[in-house]
Parts: structure tokens; sequence; C-alpha cells
């Protein structure tokens, strides 16, 4: 076993006997090969029960193959062969990295082509996005407290998360359940991932695609205790999700990098007007800043790689879409408009998600039954009317 020591809590389904759910606290010990191999073992079964992953997976090892070894598919040398020139351009992208230099004309502004600026900046703005799905990496700690509790601290919330039954029954027989589980961890943690995107894009996203742990789904009814139950699928409560994930729900998130995707379109259409001579006038003016651009992209690795994870992140950017929808207790049997201007609009359609998706509602909100499809169990609307839990043992406490 990868942990020699530890304690492992499992919740059974009175009916069946069947673990449901296992939560573990193992030891802190070296590192131990045992937990490679559950990984892997893991990935793989991920593979095969879920055979779109394959997708991803292939686009990933394309991807490495082409940027990192091959000769010939993408103009410039392999990664191995790379000369001092281009980790100098790498450096002064970096230096005019979201357009602060250059804007503020700090010293350390470098001069290149704002085509070449402006795809670079874009890139990054739309990778940033992927902050705002954080809440599909959990740990269940949540950022809310319970004043009763005489245990303090992240360990007293999570023993109580554990020992509390996540189904809510109220008077009228109906049962409250979350969307999905409240711990979720994947193989591959969200926030390095998303921190790593800033550097090397898609050589960080991709494994994230195909490696995340699915959210689980809910039937309307199901079996309890010999009786079948109608089911009402709740959000997740901004209290069980992390500070980071928190921060991953400002609305402001997607407008202000939306802007920044504009501001990048316009520094490359007509950006360094007083460097004409050198990169061309704005394009509505003359094809020149065009065609050197595209003198660029004919023998620069670094642009055409930039013009690669554009094409990735463009196939990929809905992936997550159906997963985070479903988190905030709604059907993906209806309002499927906002969810398809994510998948197919690139960029801006995914900004437009982050601003306008349905916000995780508190725990001090209440449920409101009417605001419920008695079909599918999950919210038929957008908000729900204030109302006072009548469960049995009432809401869940923090």
């Amino acid at each position: 076993m990868p942990y020699a020591r530890g304690c492992s809590f499992f919740k059974i389904d009175p009916n069946t006997n069947l673990i449901v759910e296992g939560y573990e606290f193992p030891e802190p010990a070296v590192i131990k090969s045992g937990l490679t191999g559950l990984r892997t073992l893991s990935l793989a079964s991920k593979l095969i029960e879920e055979p779109k992953r394959l997708l991803p997976f292939t686009a990933w090892v394309a991807y490495i193959y082409v940027v990192f070894f091959s000769k010939g598919i993408l103009p410039g040398k392999d990664f191995f062969h790379t000369d001092p020139k281009t980790w100098i351009e790498v450096q002064n992208l970096s230096f005019n990295f979201m357009f602060i230099a250059p804007a503020l004309k700090l010293p350390v502004a470098a001069k290149l082509h704002p085509m070449l600026e402006g795809v670079f900046n874009g890139l990054l703005a739309w990778a940033a996005m992927f902050w705002g799905f954080l809440s599909d990496d959990r740990t269940g700690f949540g950022t809310g407290y319970d004043r009763d509790l005489e245990m303090t601290g992240r360990s007293a919330r999570y023993y109580e998360r554990l020992m509390q039954n996540q189904e809510q029954e109220f008077d009228n027989g109906i049962v409250v359940v979350p969307p999905v589980s409240i711990t979720k961890r994947n193989l591959i943690p969200l926030l390095p991932t998303v921190i790593g995107m800033q550097f090397l894009t898609s050589a960080f996203f991709l494994p994230y695609l195909f490696a995340r742990t699915s959210e689980r789904r809910y039937q309307s009814e199901y079996e309890r205790f010999d009786r079948r139950v109608p089911l009402r699928v709740r959000p997740l409560y901004r209290e069980e999700l992390d500070k980071t994930q928190v921060l991953g729900e400002w609305k402001g998130l997607g407008i202000l990098l939306g802007s920044i995707g504009l501001y990048a379109l316009w520094w490359g259409a007509g950006g360094r007007v007083e460097d004409a001579k050198d990169f061309g006038p704005p394009i509505w003016e003359s094809g020149k800043r065009t065609t050197e651009f595209m003198k660029i992209l004919a023998n620069d690795r670094i642009a055409a790689t930039i013009i690669l994870d554009f094409w990735v992140f463009g196939f990929f950017q809905g992936w997550l879409v159906d997963d985070d929808w479903r988190r905030r207790g709604r059907s993906l049997e209806e309002e499927s408009f906002l969810r398809n201007v994510a998948k197919f609009i690139p960029f801006f359609g995914l900004a437009a998600y982050l601003t306008f998706r349905p916000s995780y509602p508190s725990i001090k909100d209440g449920f409101d039954e009417e605001a419920y499809d008695e079909r599918t169990g999950f919210l038929r609307r957008r908000g729900s009317r204030r109302n006072d839990f009548r469960g049995r043992g009432g809401p869940p406490r923090f």
C-alpha cells in the first residue's frame, strides 16, 4: 500500500451495503513507489472507462512531440538545439506580459512585432480564464466554520463533513443532495495547472483534461430504504469552496480577461504606430504589418507554437463547462445556450460564460422547492426565493 499509516472513513449505502464514498487521512511519509503505481492505474482506468479522454491524451502526446522534438513540422529548431536568439525572444515576450511594460513605457519593455505581442498576451489571457474553473478540484475544507464545535480549524471542519449526512430529507419526503461530491481531488491539481499554463500553456492544460475526475451524476429518483423518493439536486454552496475557488467565482474575471483579449486584437492591428518603419502601419492602412508577421511565423517556432496553442484551446475550451454547470445544480437538458456559447465561440464565448453563469449560492439563502423541476430534480430557473430549511437535521453546518 502507498500509505502504511493513516486513517480511512467510508460511507455505506444501507440498502446495498456498498461503499459510496471514502475519505483518507494519510500520515506524511517518505515518497513510495506504490503511490505512483496507483496513480498510473487510476489514469489507465479513466482512459478505458471514458474513451473520449483519449482525444486530449493523443493531442498532448502529439503536441509534446511537435513542439519540443520534431524537425520540419514547425519552423525553427527543436528544444535540444535551441539557439540563444530563441531564449532572448522568450525573455522579451515575458517582459511585455499583459502589455504592462509597453503601456507604461517601462525601461524593461522590449520592442517586438505588435502582432506577436498580441497573440502571445491573448493566449495568456485565454489560459487565465481557466482560473474560473478552480471549483473542479476541491479539498472539502470550505471557507465556513461551525461556532458550536469545540474543535476548531481545518481538521474540525473536515471531520464534521465526514460525519454528517450530505443528504437532507424534508418533511414532504423530498431528499436534497449536492450535485457532486463536496470533496473532489484530481490526479493533477488544477491550481498548479492554471499557473503552469502561463508558461507552457497546452503542455499543462491537456494532461489535466484527460487525468481529471468527472463529476458524479444523480437520477431524479433513487431507491432508499425500500422506497423510491424524489430527489432535488441543490448547487454547491460558497461555504463548501476553498478560498482560491471563491476568487475564481469573481464575475469580473471574464470581463477583465475579455478586455485584455480585445486590447490584444487592437494592439496587433494598430499598436506601436511610432515603429511603423519597422513593423508597418496599422493593418487598415497597409498590409505590410501582416506580411512581416507571416514571415515571422514561417521561421519562428515560438510564434508558430502560439498559433498551435490557439487551435488547442479553441477545440478543448468547453471540456470543463458541463461539469461546472452541474456543480451549480443546473440540468444539462435545459439552458444550453450559454453553455454552447462557451463551447463553440473561442475565447470570448468562454469570457461570456464566466460572466453570466449562475453563482454558487450561500447556505444562508435556504432552499426553495418551487424553483425545482419535478421531472429532472434540477433548478429550472436562475435564483430562488429565500426559504427556511425544514429538513430533518437542518442545513449542513460550517
